[in-house]
């Protein structure tokens, strides 16, 4: 089983829900969510992965296993501070042109690596 596909079975069981339901808050069938949790399709698409996250209240990040859940009061503040700023546009906006899964865990992991050189200046 994958990480996301855990993570999304930890979800729907914590908040009470069937395959069924959570298919149809997505708008896929049950049997797509069971292949989702059982990892039989790991390549999710991006506005399947947004619906999740937005369904439980979680980033997709978390979603896909690449960050610890947030406070989700703690993450609006700052994706507020951070969509009122030009810059943060410039770089979601050259974020969402990538489709591979590879080149969005480099991006995050170099991202990584930028904040801990600034952490240490």
């Amino acid at each position: 089983m994958s990480d996301t596909g855990e993570i999304i079975k930890k979800l729907r069981i914590e908040n009470g829900m069937t395959l069924e339901e959570l298919g149809d808050k997505i708008g896929v069938g049950k049997s797509t969510v069971r292949k989702w949790e059982n990892g039989i399709i790991a390549n999710m698409k991006r506005d399947k992965i947004a619906k999740i996250a937005s369904i439980f209240n979680v980033s997709p990040s978390y979603l896909m296993g690449w960050e610890e859940q947030e406070d989700i009061e703690t993450m609006a503040t700052s994706l507020d501070l951070l969509y009122n700023d030009k810059s943060f546009q410039l770089v979601a906006n050259k974020y969402s042109l990538l489709k591979n899964e590879i080149s969005i865990r480099r991006l995050l992991k170099y991202m990584d690596l930028l904040i801990e050189e600034e952490n240490e200046l």
